[in-house]
């Protein structure tokens, strides 16, 4: 039988079918018409005039030399165009991802104020191989033991560090620092070294943002309204705004360019800190370099991290996405096409990449058909590299910077605090554990201290499941008709009825037999003890090993020990135990029964 089952899943896995799912482009090309071509040519333009200048800005942030933002902004669309299973999503550079990177780098001794790249490439390469083989072995589900509150509170600090990380350019200032904490004294420490130019560019740019922002959400409001269909100029208004709205980040990096190519050309070209030189051309085919040798104690946990943070942010836009626009992903799937994104990406120089929240909303804003678009804008991103990167020398750090707090900080998410407090106040203990000891030692350990403290309050819920305890009135008082004690309102004087609340696991075994036992042990009374296992659903071994036990003990005092009102799984698991002189009725009322009858 099961040499057969396993001969039926081998078919099923090598069919064509099967492997058409692997291949996504295999089942959406085929059906690609021209029309679709117009919408894709003009989303992947108008998501590359974003990725350019942000990826600049996310290099920084990942402490790199800026080319790197832009060496890992193209690969990944051309990979996901043939494995992802979300027409929306753009794959790339983000703010969070690049905040981990630099958690895991290592300053470059040529260059104390940046991190050397083969930290961050080899990592995009390991990361990418665990995010393969957990998409292959479809263990997409262990996601699942991040929490809702501690992945707010990843994502809400890491915005506001890497806000907070960028100030320091605004205000022309220059040190390092590993951490919030560290970051906060330092600035203070060097404010009295502030440069008012770029302060003026810095918040010059950040006013502007918001005010293209502005724009972007008055220009799409028409849409929202079913019932008023604009005239045609208004609508071509409309767009034109939304299009400039949209390439705000590359007019802001376009016009402070030119301001910072005037005042060198007049000589002032010391007054504002520009980007400097960026490496002309793409980077060579090369696989990634492991003959550092401390190169896996640097990367550390970012192993675990990266790939599983990158997966998250990915499968969270994609389904968010997909459920708007109406159609499915497979969050597998979706593994398997980020893992091999950062597996080809660190060949070429990347560092790891992930879904980008912002450039996928104005992919679909543009109105994408399929993930071809990416190979739009991959094409611009190969066509920056090779051509305009001597432009770049004039970038103003501090329009980077403004790129960036501009767009991180609506990742902070506040409302999960109210949220929290009104649903579920336990879940906030790993809110603010991630977000307190982030800022002390890093976002990357902090988001550990986070997760392990809400694996901490899981088992705890484990080890101590709801118990309902009846004890023997002096009077008999019992409710006719009743099939199970779910609201136990059967009350007697010939038994203790103790009722638990949800499955038995062994963290919780202590717990339930040192009950039983403080009921067994009563001398004032004499009564046999029914567990009541209307809710259990489960076993496991150490439980059921106890329950020998358990039935030993009261042998042993003389007091009978019933179980009751279990679920078919766990009556057939009680009888395959073979526990001694156990007694299972159908009913609490039925145990009562055989009680008064043997007492009669």
């Amino acid at each position: 039988m099961e040499a057969i089952r396993l001969k039926i899943a081998a078919r099923n896995y090598c069919s064509k079918e099967s492997w058409k799912k692997r291949f996504p482009i295999s089942l959406w090309l085929p059906r690609y018409r021209l029309p679709f071509l117009l919408h894709d040519v003009i989303a992947g333009l108008t998501v590359a005039l974003t990725v350019i200048p942000q990826s600049l800005a996310y290099a920084s942030i990942a402490k790199l030399p800026v080319q790197y933002g832009l060496y890992s902004a193209y690969i990944g669309c051309f990979v996901y165009c043939f494995l992802g299973t979300c027409k929306d999503i753009s794959v790339g550079p983000t703010a969070i991802m690049s905040l981990l990177v630099a958690s895991f780098g290592k300053k470059d001794p040529l260059n104390p104020l940046l991190h050397d790249p083969v930290y961050a490439i080899a990592l995009a390469f390991l990361s990418g191989i665990v995010q393969f083989i957990l998409g292959v072995l479809h263990l997409g589900a262990l996601t699942g033991f991040i929490s809702a509150g501690v992945l707010a509170g990843f994502t809400s600090i890491s915005a506001i560090t890497i806000a907070f990380g960028q100030v320091r350019h605004v205000l022309g200032i220059k040190f390092e620092s590993d951490s919030f904490y560290t970051g906060l004294l330092l600035t203070f420490e060097h404010i009295k070294e502030t440069n008012p130019w770029d302060v003026i560019i810095g918040l010059g740019s950040m006013v502007i943002l918001l005010i293209f922002q502005w724009l972007k959400g008055r220009a799409t409001r028409w849409e929202e309204d079913d019932s008023y269909t604009p005239p045609t100029w208004q609508l071509c208004t409309w767009k034109f705004l939304w299009l400039i709205a949209t390439g705000r980040n590359a007019i802001v990096v376009l016009v402070t360019s030119l301001i910072a190519f005037a005042l060198e050309t007049q000589g002032l070209g010391d007054k504002i800190s520009v980007t400097g030189n960026v490496k002309e051309g793409l980077p060579p085919f090369q696989p990634p370099d492991f003959s550092k040798p401390d190169l896996f104690s640097v990367i550390g946990l970012g192993i675990a991290m990266v790939p599983l943070i990158g997966f998250l942010e990915t499968i969270a836009i994609g389904k968010a996405f997909a459920r708007q626009n109406e159609y499915r992903i497979d969050a597998n799937q979706e593994f398997i096409a980020l893992g091999v994104c950062n597996i080809a990406g660190s060949f070429l120089s990347a560092y790891p990449v992930t879904g980008s929240f912002s450039r996928t909303a104005i992919n679909s804003q543009s109105g994408v058909r399929t993930p071809g678009a990416g190979v739009i804008t991959g094409a611009v991103v190969i066509l920056a590299l090779s051509f305009l990167t001597p432009g770049f020398y004039y970038i103003p750090k501090a329009a980077l910077a403004a790129i960036i707090i501009v767009a991180v900080l609506k990742m902070v998410n506040y409302k999960i605090v109210i949220a929290l407090w009104r649903l579920r106040k336990i879940e906030l203990l790993g809110f603010f554990a991630t977000c307190i000891s982030s800022m002390f030692i890093g976002v990357a350990y902090g988001t550990g201290v986070g997760m392990v403290l809400d694996l901490f309050i899981l088992m705890y819920s484990m080890a101590r499941p709801g118990i309902k305890v009846v004890e023997p009135l002096t009077s008999e008082q019992m409710t006719q008709d009743m099939h199970s004690t779910s609201q136990i309102q059967i009350r007697s004087n010939s038994a203790v009825i103790i009722q638990v609340d949800r499955s038995i696991h062994y963290p919780a075994a202590e717990y339930i037999f040192d009950t039983l036992s403080e009921h067994m042990q009563k001398k004032d009374y004499a009564r046999p003890v029914i567990l009541d296992l209307s809710f259990v659903s489960e076993l496991d071994f150490t439980v059921i090993e106890g329950f020998h036990d358990a039935a030993n003990d009261f042998k042993k005092a003389d007091v009978e020990l019933f179980f009751a009102c279990s679920k078919p799984n766990i009556t057939a698991l009680l009888l395959k135990a073979d526990i001694d002189s156990m007694s299972i009725y159908s009913t609490v009322k039925d145990a009562l029964e055989k009680i008064e009858e043997k007492q009669v």
